[in-house]
This record gives structure tokens, C-alpha cells and sequence, in this order.
């Protein structure tokens, strides 16, 4: 639990967000199947997420050097392999989806599983795409068994829900035992994120497109390139913009690496667009809420899947705003929330879900009108200077 006093700010801060977790995830996924060194260089602390990643494929033969700024990957001579023990993938779907489609095109029987809130939540998609490939899976979530190998050349993958399913499979690709094609089925969200998986893959050798509604998978040779520079978290710019927003003051940030989606909702968000469109943004919904609500006010759509997040980030946002007298209601995609709101200090400790967004939302509102927050170690899967950071910046004052 984290208590605040209440803080009035004025001037300007530095807000140093992490390196993007999606580049991350995606670019350890390639290096440890290529077969060069891969130099992965960024500013910050990379988020428990990312250190889940490089953990697991470690466990599969992969050496990384965790070296301060940058992390140095070579992947194994002989190829990845499925190890005894359990791959843990901490809080991270992202990490479980992947490691999991990895261990579909290895011989053997990996264990996957991860932490309370990870355990909670389910990968119907791909688990359902990996079965109909012919492997034993024994649970849409973790802990989960995935015998393999693929061995049909046929099968569907539902993207409604994530893209997650699609990307997992095309960083999983290059050990393929033969060319498989999918079935696209469902409306598209995320969009961007998939958009980013085949920017990496085209950079690491293979263009991988969706054609007539179906995509073509085979095995490749993965050649990344040895160096590659990874931005911030941009996900994280409506933290930062609530924090200056909700104390009247000025962050700089560092340089993003923008997701096609993701920026457009940001812009939306910053221009106090009243109808906010998150079908490509879900992981902004509960900061976008609270900005949202201290400013004009306006209605949040196109995020239904947001409730299969580390929690149901429709009603726990509606949930944890109101513990801070902030009026909102969700609806069946989204939140509507009134503006010209100011938000109050909570009576009761602010429960958070273990939900790195939703405590780090109710963090920065704290900052401002004070109380305690139950749950804020979360925030270290995404930020581990979080904590750090505001406190720093509110003890200055």
C-alpha cells in the first residue's frame, strides 16, 4: 500500500518513461532465433514485463547480457529448445502468448505459467488456432501444457478479441516444422500492434502479410540486425499527461516509438476529443477516463475487449474514479464520464486489482488530493521507476 499527503506543484519535471515493452518483447522473441548477436539499446529501466520475456528464453537456451542501457542477445547454435522446467512469464499475456506458440513448434512438453493476475486471465484464440495445429493444450490459462509439435497445415485464429494470437504466432514462425496457413476471423483490434509485429519480422528478413483473409506461415531465417535502438513506452503519454494536467505543470518526456492506433488515440485524448475511439488503444482506458473527467468530459468506446486486461478496465475504472468522487458509468465498449470534475481524497484504501494501469491512475490522482493506494507494486511490469518517480517529484515540492 502506498499513502500520498497531497501535493501542489508548479514548475516543470522530467518524466523519464521506460523503453517500449512491445518493441522488447518482439525484438527478444527474433534475436533469440537468429543467428547473430542482436544489441538492444534503450534509455531507462526496461519494465518486469520485458525481463519476463528475456527470463523465459534464457530457460530455452538463449543467451542475453543484461548489460545497463542495453541488452546484448545471442540466440542458441543449435536452436531453442522446450526446457524441464516451468516458463514463467510473471504478469505478462504478451510473453505467454509468445512462449507458448514458440514452444508449439518444438518437440516436448512446455510448462507456462505466471503470476495470480496473469492466472486469471485466458488466451482462447491461440490456444484454440495451436489445437486445431495439432498440439495438446491443456488450458486457455496458465499454468498450461503445450505439446508439440505443430502438425497440421490448416487452422483459424479469431482476432476479435487480440492480436495477440497472430503476433504470437509469426515470432514463433521461423521454427515452424512447414508452411501452415491461418484463417483471419473476427473484427480486428489492436491493430497497430500486429502492425508492429511485421515491421520487426520485415526488419529480421520475412514480410509476413495477410492475404484474403488468410495469412501464409513457414519456417525462416531469422537475421535481425545487430543494432536497434528501442524508444519509450508510448503507451504511457496519457500518465504523464494526467499528471501534468491534474497539477498544472510541465513534463518532458522522452522520444516513442509510435504505434500506428495507439498515436492516433493519443492525439485524440490530448486534443480533448469528446468521443475517444480505443479500439486500437485499449491499455489507455483508465488514465484516458480520468483526464477525460478533469477536463471536458466525453464518452470512451470501442474498448469491450478491455475487460479480458490484467482486470475488467471498464468497471474497475468507473470503480476506482468514484473512490476519488469521480462521477462516470461504463456501457458495453467503453465509459461515459462527465467533465469539469475534480477529484476528492478517497476514505478507504483505493483498490487497484493488481493492475499496473489502474495503479498507476490512481497514483497520480493521489499525488494530487492524497490517500492510499492498495496494490502499487504492479506498476514494476510496465514502469519500475514509477513509484520512484513521483515520489521524487511531489517530495521536491
Amino acid at each position: 500500500m502506498r499513502e500520498f499527503d497531497g501535493t501542489n506543484l508548479t514548475g516543470s519535471f522530467d518524466w523519464l518513461m521506460p523503453p517500449s515493452k512491445s518493441h522488447m518483447i518482439r525484438w527478444l522473441a527474433l534475436g533469440s532465433q537468429s543467428y547473430g548477436e542482436t544489441n538492444i539499446s534503450f534509455e531507462g529501466v526496461p519494465g518486469e514485463d520485458s525481463f519476463s520475456m528475456a527470463n523465459c528464453l534464457t530457460t530455452m537456451g538463449s543467451k542475453i547480457d543484461f548489460r545497463e542501457g542495453n541488452w546484448l542477445i545471442e540466440g542458441p547454435g543449435d536452436g531453442l529448445y522446450v526446457p524441464d522446467n516451468v516458463l514463467n512469464c510473471g504478469n505478462s499475456g504478451t510473453t505467454a502468448s509468445v512462449i507458448s506458440a514458440m514452444s508449439a513448434c518444438l518437440k516436448g512438453d512446455a510448462v507456462i505459467d505466471g503470476d495470480s493476475s496473469l492466472r486469471r486471465r485466458t488466451s482462447v484464440g491461440l490456444c484454440d488456432t495451436l489445437s486445431q495445429l495439432g498440439c495438446e493444450i491443456s488450458s486457455n490459462s496458465v499454468p498450461r501444457t503445450v505439446s508439440g509439435r505443430i502438425s497440421s497445415n490448416d487452422a483459424t485464429i479469431d482476432l476479435s478479441g487480440t492480436s495477440q494470437g497472430l503476433t504470437a504466432m509469426a515470432l514463433a514462425s521461423p521454427n515452424l516444422p512447414h508452411e501452415i496457413s491461418l484463417e483471419i476471423k473476427g473484427v480486428s483490434v489492436s491493430e497497430g500492434y500486429w502492425g508492429l509485429t511485421k515491421k520487426i519480422c520485415s526488419m529480421s528478413g520475412k514480410n509476413i502479410g495477410v492475404d484474403r483473409g488468410e495469412i501464409q506461415l513457414g519456417p525462416w531465417e531469422v537475421c535481425t540486425p545487430s543494432y536497434i535502438e528501442v524508444c519509450a513506452e508510448e503507451s504511457l503519454i496519457p500518465m504523464a499527461t494526467l499528471f501534468s494536467r491534474i497539477h498544472g505543470v510541465t513534463v518532458r518526456k522522452n522520444k516513442v516509438d509510435e504505434i500506428v492506433g495507439l498515436k492516433k488515440a493519443i492525439d485524440m485524448l490530448i486534443g480533448g476529443s469528446e468521443i475517444l475511439d480505443l479500439t486500437h488503444a485499449s491499455d489507455i482506458i483508465t488514465p484516458s477516463a480520468a483526464i477525460m473527467a478533469i477536463g471536458k468530459g466525453g464518452r470512451i468506446t470501442g474498448c469491450a475487449h478491455a475487460r479480458g486486461k490484467e482486470s475488467d478496465r471498464i468497471s474497475k475504472t468507473v470503480e476506482m474514479l468514484g473512490a476519488f468522487g469521480i462521477k462516470s458509468m461504463e456501457s458495453s465498449d467503453g465509459i461515459i464520464v462527465p467533465g469539469g470534475q475534480e477529484p476528492s481524497r478517497p476514505v478507504d484504501p483505493v483498490l487497484t486489482y493488481s493492475d499496473h494501469r489502474m495503479a498507476m491512475t490512481a497514483m497520480i490522482i493521489a499525488s494530487k488530493t492524497g490517500g492510499c493506494v492498495e496494490g502499487d507494486d504492479c506498476v514494476s511490469a510496465t514502469d519500475p521507476e514509477f513509484t520512484k518517480r513521483i515520489q521524487s517529484i511531489c517530495e521536491s515540492a
